[in-house]
């Protein structure tokens, strides 16, 4: 508690709303007052009040008032500030006007914030007096939006509405109204949302004490947690490099996290966004030339028309063109046929002929490709054994084999993440699979041996099986990677440059 706080045993913090300054500029405005419930500790939490967009606040065709926004921001500031919950109170600084919440999540990344608050004026009308009267009448609905900076995650809507009736100041039509919206009918919408927000923050809060990591956020907090998130993905983001746009690069990338009936592959969502930024910052993919297929989206129909037909379409018969493939989820052996197979969202171990896509299949359609290069990342296992892999029940785990289809290409690389009788383990210390976070640190630059600042298929695959095999066995597993064909049959194409950094 801060030493001059008033005690908590009193029960309410008393607020008023800032009215006009001008005693004159509307007679009698006596704001309703904010009650906020002080709990027993603060919220240790930066929160950043973010854009108010305001653009429907309009009569006859133009803006009520100018810079409505801003102020309505400064407002919630300073009501919020005084309340003394949270570590800081602050007005998100943008350079431009930004209406897309991603990147006003960036913004509230870069500037530090935990927890950042957006609003939206929804509906709006008013009436205001002819040249005989004086009587104004406003309607407005406004939408709070509060976000989890860190994962992103939207955690808090409230939507409240107003209507009040004033009568005139004696100003000029136009002014009146925007003092009325302002003053007399904004303060009974902060009245109606930011109590129960910040009384839903502390209760949060409260909440998430009781984790066994008591005294921190606890990373499973929806409002409180991804601070660890945020940080491990500082720690992974893509590195500076010297790729230029690719207008003829194209991939598909899949991660199945939630299954429909199977048990969840731990972090495949995360590693599938990931790899996505990997190659739109630092490989040079355009993202329009990329197809991101997450959870129930990932269906057999959905992997056959992506791989057999969105593919082949791109590529065309251009020799130049580049392709690209991810794969993170289950994989699943047939003990009948001794084949692999790609699981999706709704595959049934027990019917692969029929619900899921063969490896084969797979291998087969990307080897047709006339491209110059098709690189295949995969982090999933076919032994039935676990981890990322399921079988059939009464099945008995088994070893599949999945190197001969790629002998006879030229063009395809396959870097998986597990020989064909062991599991692909997840790495919960960095919340990514155990491959998929070596595959990206070996991009980054760790994989780099001779420090040339260029990272080739063979020094990626040595870097991430060496890394693999050691984190593995302290996990007391093993798992290594593999790269198919091996470098002797790949010659020369193991010394092809994946990606080059920046000096």
């Amino acid at each position: 508690m801060n030493p001059g706080r008033k005690s908590p045993s009193r029960r309410f913090v008393w607020l008023l709303l800032a009215a006009c300054t001008m005693t004159a500029c509307v007679p009698d405005i006596s704001p309703p007052a904010l009650t906020f419930p002080v709990k027993e500790q603060e919220v240790p939490a930066v929160l950043a009040i973010g854009p108010i967009d305001t653009s429907k606040v309009v009569f006859e065709g133009a803006l009520v008032g100018e810079n409505m926004d801003q102020s309505l921001q400064e407002s919630l500031k300073n009501n919020l500030a005084h309340t003394q919950v949270f570590k800081d109170v602050r007005i998100l600084k943008l350079t431009d006007k930004i209406n897309d919440a991603e990147k006003i999540l960036s913004a509230a990344r870069a500037q530090n914030a935990d927890l950042l608050i957006i609003g939206e004026v929804k509906e709006y009308s008013a009436d205001v007096p002819s040249i005989f009267g004086s009587r104004y009448e406003v309607r407005m609905t406004v939408q709070a939006r509060l976000y989890n900076v860190h994962n992103g995650a939207l955690v808090w809507k409230k939507t409240d509405k107003a209507h009040v009736i004033k009568e005139g100041s004696g100003f000029k039509k136009p002014e009146s109204l925007d003092v009325i919206t302002r003053y007399v009918a904004m303060p009974p919408i902060a009245a109606g949302i930011l109590p129960p927000m910040v009384e839903y923050m502390q209760t949060e809060y409260m909440a998430s004490l009781k984790s066994p990591a008591k005294g921190d956020m606890a990373e499973s907090s929806e409002v409180f947690g991804g601070a660890e998130l945020a940080r491990i993905d500082a720690d992974l983001a893509p590195p500076q490099t010297k790729a230029p746009a690719k207008d003829h690069a194209y991939a598909v990338v899949v991660g199945v996290e939630d299954y429909h009936d199977l048990p969840k592959v731990d972090y495949a969502r995360r590693d599938a966004e990931m790899v996505k930024q990997y190659l739109i910052k630092a490989l040079g993919y355009r993202e329009q030339n990329i197809v991101m297929l997450l959870n129930d989206r990932v269906t057999r129909s959905q992997l056959e028309a992506r791989f057999e037909k969105w593919l082949p379409k791109q590529v065309g018969q251009n020799k130049d063109a580049e392709v690209f493939v991810y794969y993170g989820g289950h994989g699943a052996p047939d003990p009948n046929t001794n084949q692999a197979f790609l699981v999706p969202y709704d595959g049934d171990p027990a019917y692969l002929e029929t619900t899921a896509y063969p490896l084969k299949r797979l291998y087969d359609t990307l080897g047709k490709l006339p491209a110059r290069n098709v690189t295949v990342v995969m982090d999933s296992c076919f032994s039935g054994a676990g981890g990322r892999s399921v079988i059939s029940k009464g099945a008995r785990p088994m070893l599949i084999t999945v190197e001969d289809p790629l002998m006879a290409t030229q063009n395809l690389v396959v870097l998986s993440a597990a020989a064909g009788n062991q599991i692909s383990s997840a790495y919960p210390e960095k919340r990514h699979g155990l491959f998929t976070y070596f595959f990206l640190k070996g991009l980054q630059g760790q994989a780099d041996a001779n420090k040339d600042k260029s990272v080739n298929v063979e020094e990626l695959y040595v870097y991430i099986k060496e890394q693999v095999e050691t984190v593995a066995r302290r996990m007391h597993t093993e798992q290594s990677p593999q790269l198919l064909p091996g470098t002797e049959v790949m010659g020369d194409r193991s010394k092809t440059s994946v990606i080059k950094l920046q000096p």
